[in-house]
């Protein structure tokens, strides 16, 4: 009995080994088993890495969108080079793009290289600019510029630079490159002859009109004593040289001049010299007179233009129905080289108008004669003043000046004048009215009429163009007159000399400018019409009944008066008003 005990306990405690591994295997079984309230060691990975991803990519769209908007604006070019004639015109495409959705504005200057001659300028779909423009790209905009390159006969190549400007900075620079065709030429101009004892002095003027470098060669006739200050030149594109050709003999010469060129190219020119004239005349006088009075005066001049005193007898016919003129004096003695004046006595007769030819007669055997047109003063009527500021280089203008000179044909009482700025057909003249006056620097396709401005009618085509002009001067012709001018003028030699009689209806300060333009004024090959060459004045008046304001121009020497006329306005230094204007041809 004591002996079994213990054995009884031990069975108590000890377990088999079968149940052992029962009782584990639940149990890891229990453990294995899910929870749905508890995170485990993988579901915490997990999660972080996703949030981790999450952040990356919102961090990542966040940067982006800033990144898009500050986005600097692009500039674009097409084709970079172009070859073209000389004298020709080359164009290239430039896109300006704003790759943000904020706003750009940019700044666009132009530079140049250009060889003289050239000229350059870039434009929009209404308006060019000389140097530079300022725009505002919208959100994801873009706008397309036009680069205009016009060559020379002189040069061979040039570059112009597009500057694209953003917040002060310039963000790119683009270059364009135009070249000429190789052409040799030149021009061979006699200038003057002298004669020097035995022998007659020519000079000649040598221009290399084409756009290389040459050199050239001065020949003459086998048998001809003559010698040449240089017997070759070298000159590079658009350089001149004059050359004295030496010719011996004591009577009459007449031989030729042969110069030719490195590149193959030949000139003949014809040297003569006959014994010049010893006596010559001419006479000058204002186009037409305007008279108010039964009895009135006119005056012509007489130039002795020979080498020597002569003795001009005058006498003049009226070729209207009992009208009568009376010459004073009746016989003139002039020195070499001096004027002298004759004074006509018109007494009207029938009708508003007569003709006097007026005919003087020198000692030498000389004898010419001049028609000179007399009007009896009538109301004028209102005028309109349209004045155009163009420039070659502006590449929509033309059609502008094109409507307006077809309103000039149709509407007998409108004046047009055309300015032209930062090109080679402007003069220091013209610019008193478009810089001095108006303010104007590089500012094209703007009418003024009147004194009012009318900015950039441009757009739209000539025709659009014609009925927006004839509108506005339509408009300016109803008002009332204001004032009236008559014009009266005599050119001697260079110079042309003006005098304005204003009769005004209402009082006041106002100034008065004199402008000298140009008809059939030949540009390029193109005809051109009311071309600005010069402006006098102002000259400030105090208006009140009769006012007499006179001028005078220098003419380019050499050149006739054909197609040179002069247009008085009366302007408000205030305002700018023009109370009127009138036109008058030389």
């Amino acid at each position: 009995m004591a002996s079994s005990l213990p054995v009884t306990a031990e069975r108590r405690v000890r377990r088999r080994p079968q149940e052992v591994d029962e009782s584990e295997e639940r149990k890891s079984e229990s453990e294995s088993e899910p929870c749905p309230y508890r995170i485990t060691g993988k579901a915490w990975t997990r999660f972080a890495l996703s949030f981790v991803v999450l952040y990356a990519v919102l961090a990542a769209s966040i940067f982006s969108v800033f990144a898009f908007q500050d986005q600097s604006p692009a500039l674009i070019q097409g084709v970079g080079e172009r070859e073209v004639t000389p004298g020709g015109e080359a164009s290239f495409t430039i896109q300006v793009k704003n790759p943000s959705i904020l706003k750009k504005d940019i700044t666009l200057n132009l530079e140049k290289d250009l060889p003289s001659g050239w000229m350059a300028s870039f434009c929009d779909e209404t308006q060019c600019f000389f140097e530079s423009c300022s725009v505002t790209l919208d959100s994801l905009g873009e706008k397309s510029y036009f680069v205009h390159v016009i060559t020379d006969e002189t040069g061979q190549a040039g570059t112009v630079s597009v500057e694209m400007v953003h917040q002060g900075e310039i963000q790119k620079d683009i270059t364009f490159t135009v070249t000429t065709t190789k052409q040799a030429d030149f021009t061979l101009e006699l200038t003057s002859s002298e004669r020097e004892l035995s022998e007659v002095a020519f000079d000649v003027l040598i221009v290399n009109t084409g756009n290389v470098e040459d050199s050239f060669t001065v020949s003459l006739p086998p048998g001809v004593a003559a010698r040449v200050s240089e017997d070759a030149v070298t000159l590079k594109p658009g350089e001149k040289k004059e050359l004295t050709v030496y010719i011996e003999g004591s009577s009459a010469v007449n031989t030729s001049l042969i110069v030719t060129s490195r590149e193959g190219v030949s000139r003949t020119l014809y040297l003569i010299n006959e014994q010049a004239l010893t006596y010559d005349f001419e006479m000058y006088a204002a186009k037409d007179f305007y008279i108010e009075e039964e009895e009135a005066t006119i005056s012509f001049d007489i130039i002795n233009t020979g080498d020597a005193p002569d003795t001009f007898s005058v006498s003049a016919t009226c070729l209207a129905p009992e009208w009568e003129v009376a010459c004073t004096p009746q016989a003139l003695d002039l020195e070499a080289k001096k004027s002298g004046r004759i004074v006509l006595s018109v007494k009207r007769g029938k009708g508003k108008s007569a003709s006097i030819i007026a005919t003087a007669s020198s000692t030498s055997g000389l004898s010419k004669n001049i028609k000179l047109n007399i009007f009896l003063q009538e109301t004028q009527g209102k005028t309109v003043l349209a004045e155009y500021f163009t420039g070659t280089w502006c590449y929509v203008c033309g059609y502008g000046e094109r409507a307006l000179r077809q309103l000039a044909e149709e509407i007998e009482n409108l004046i047009v004048l055309v300015y032209h700025l930062k090109d080679d057909i402007e003069t220091s003249g013209s610019a008193k009215r478009a810089t001095g006056l108006y303010g104007f620097t590089d500012t094209v396709s703007t009418l003024v009429v009147n004194g009012t401005k009318y900015a950039y009618y441009s757009s739209g085509g000539e025709g659009a163009i014609y009925f927006k002009y004839k509108k506005i001067i339509e408009e300016m012709m109803a008002e009332p007159l204001k004032a009236e001018i008559y014009v009266s003028g005599r050119t001697v030699e260079s110079v042309a000399y003006i005098t304005a009689e204003i009769h005004s209806y209402t009082s006041g300060t106002y100034d008065v400018y004199f402008v000298l333009f140009k008809n059939n004024f030949e540009y390029r090959g193109e005809i051109k019409q009311y071309i600005v060459r010069d402006v006098t004045g102002p000259q400030r008046v105090t208006l009140l009944g009769e006012v007499l304001v006179s001028t005078e121009f220098i003419l380019p020497a050499g050149e006739p008066y054909e197609g040179y006329g002069v247009v008085v306005i009366i302007q408000d230094p205030r305002t700018l008003e023009v109370l009127q204007a009138t036109q008058y041809m030389l």
